[in-house]
């Protein structure tokens, strides 16, 4: 029973060690860095301003042939308040990622918290399309994407 209480709270250690390690990635030194906001801007084609109904994460469902390969994805329903830039005709989006960089999945978490508390809980956000196969297509938050979140809540 002794041995059981350090064996318990190491294990509780590592498990506190690999969250903070999985919360704080950034883009490895290889990754090309994104370029500013200001040029995604400029090249973005469907910009919207939305709030997060809804954001989950679990398996995709994806097979692949690397059983290393991580298929754990990111599922993030938007409620389309405007159209800043060009055209979406849609009230809705579904936007899918990983939760590794590039995107900024701890700024939507929170944005999928305050939703419904009333203010200001919208963000701007490109509606980045990828295309699957012919005539199949997403949209993806892991691209270098243009996007803008309060200040208030993520100070720089």
């Amino acid at each position: 029973m002794l041995r059981a209480i350090p064996n318990t709270v190491m294990h509780l250690c590592f498990e506190a060690i690999l969250l903070l390690a999985v919360i704080g990635l950034k883009p490895a030194a290889a990754t090309p860095k994104c370029p500013p906001q200001s040029e995604l801007l400029a090249k973005a084609e469907v910009v919207v301003q939305a709030r997060v109904k809804s954001l989950s994460m679990g398996e995709s469902g994806l097979l692949a042939a690397d059983p290393n390969v991580p298929t754990r994805m990111i599922r993030i329903d938007l409620e389309i308040t405007r159209v800043i830039k060009g055209k979406y005709p849609r009230k809705e989006a579904t936007v899918y990622g990983a939760a590794f960089p590039p995107g900024p999945f701890m700024e939507l978490a929170k944005m999928a918290l305050i939703t419904g508390l009333g203010g200001d809980d919208t963000f701007e956000w490109e509606l980045s399309r990828n295309e699957l196969g012919s005539g199949l297509e997403f949209y993806s938050m892991n691209n270098c994407s243009y996007y803008k979140f309060r200040d208030d809540l993520f100070p720089r």
